[in-house]
């Protein structure tokens, strides 16, 4: 029997149990109307017939026990009913004893066949009511039916489904369902891009606040270059909130994960060990691809890596060979990166302290080159680069003075080391900023700062 025949079940018993109280207390009252009352007082006895006077008998004591059960008090009369009260007494009684067997025959019908029958008119058929229930084996009546999960998919839409779907949808993927899109700053920005035909940018910045949202090829797959280290430090966050890595745990530099170009650590003694939470920091600060690997390495390697990244919703993001990675062959898309981000700043992935470390850390980001060009001095970014020979870009989370955010994810596909990709980045970077923030979106291409 499952749940909801059980809470029918003793409802139906409950309202069965109130009836019959109501039938008693009414009997009751009845009774004591016609009890005679306490005060009453015994009549008298009344006086014994003369006997002949040729037969004598001797009194009985006047305290024998016998004789004070001999006068018992005669039981008074009453007026009974009228016949029409009775009737009336008689009707109301069958009427609750009727609601008391529908109560029982209902209960038993909704627990042998819960199925409503219905006739072709819509309304209940009278014959399919007063039907025969079926006899069931035991083992089918006590045995609890299979239900089958829904598959909302192939449910026509209803308040149920719409709220299941709702409920599963990731959030930017709700919020640029509902939102609107910036196509005038879009236009602009492709004109940008048709101007310089070399340069390939993929890009996608969303205001949760507003709903408003920039796409060009946000869903394109493109080499990550640095920016997988933004996915791997989350991954290591959500391991220190599930207390399998401790931030005081060193970790032993090995030979096979030194790494060249970016980062310091490359320059220390094999074997010397970082804590990991400090190889998190140089991880992030100076991109170092020494710390990268270590911490690959602690997390279980690329393989169980990619497997979180996909859990995360992450469609794009794959690791398939350790850093420095020239060929570009760890990839990302706009669209991850903004969730991810997004993910970072509404408490969705990590622990309230684990949130604020990670964001701390990307805010001390040293390459500010990028999209920290395009905003104000008093807006705060937390944001990681990546630059290799084919690809530059940057993954960022502004917060404005408006008490807004918004993410931003960008990067261009240039012929080798083109200076022009920073360029352009850093336009569209001040173009949107003004946009999110109301302000007139014309703009002056900023001064080039050298990157470092």
């Amino acid at each position: 029997m499952t749940s909801r025949q059980q809470r029918q079940l003793w409802q139906q018993r409950r309202r069965m149990h109130q009836t019959r109280r109501a039938m008693r207390k009414q009997l009751v009252q009845q009774t004591q109307h016609r009890a005679p009352s306490k005060h009453l007082r015994a009549p008298s006895p009344s006086p014994q017939p003369q006997r002949s006077q040729g037969i004598s008998r001797k009194p009985a004591p006047r305290n024998s026990s016998a004789s004070k059960s001999s006068i018992r008090p005669t039981r008074p009369r009453t007026k009974t009913h009228s016949s029409s009260w009775g009737w009336f007494v008689y009707l109301t009684r069958l009427a609750i004893v009727g609601s008391g067997v529908a109560a029982i025959a209902g209960t038993a019908l909704t627990v042998f066949d819960p199925t409503p029958h219905s006739s072709s008119s819509g309304s209940p058929s009278i014959s399919s009511a007063l039907a025969p229930i079926p006899l069931k084996s035991v083992s089918t009546i006590n045995s609890e039916p299979a239900i089958e999960p829904k598959n909302f998919d192939t449910q026509p839409d209803g308040p149920q489904s719409l709220f299941y779907r709702w409920s599963q949808e990731p959030r930017m993927k709700r919020l640029v369902r509902e939102g609107q899109e910036l196509s005038t700053i879009k236009g602009q920005i492709q004109q940008w891009s048709a101007a310089q035909s070399e340069l390939k940018p993929a890009m996608f910045f969303l205001n949760p606040s507003t709903g408003e949202y920039l796409d060009i090829n946000g869903a394109k797959s493109i080499s990550a270059a640095s920016t997988i280290k933004i996915p791997v430090l989350l991954a290591f966050f959500e391991e220190v909130d599930a207390g399998t890595i401790d931030l005081d745990e060193p970790l032993v530099m090995r030979q096979d994960l030194v790494a060249s170009e970016a980062g310091s650590m490359q320059y220390e003694p094999v074997g010397t060990t970082f804590s990991a939470l400090e190889t998190a920091e140089y991880m992030i600060a100076i991109s170092d691809n020494t710390a990268t690997n270590m911490l690959i390495d602690r997390l279980g390697g690329a393989q169980k890596l990619n497997q979180r990244f996909k859990s995360w919703g992450l469609k794009h993001t794959a690791i398939r060979n350790p850093l420095p990675d020239l060929e570009g062959t760890n990839t990302i898309s706009p669209q991850d990166m903004a969730a991810l981000m997004l993910k970072l700043k509404d408490d969705d992935l990590l622990l309230s302290a684990s949130r604020e470390q990670a964001l701390d850390i990307l805010r001390q980001t040293v390459t500010n080159t990028l999209l920290p060009q395009g905003i104000d001095k008093d807006a705060n970014i937390a944001h990681k680069t990546g630059d290799i020979g084919s690809v530059v870009g940057d993954i960022g989370l502004i917060d404005m003075p408006n008490g807004q955010h918004y993410v931003a994810a960008i990067l261009v596909q240039r012929p080798h080391n083109d200076p022009r990709a920073q360029e352009l980045i850093r336009k569209i970077s001040k173009l949107t900023y003004r946009t999110f923030r109301k302000q007139d979106p014309s703009i002056a291409t900023p001064a080039t700062t050298s990157d470092n």
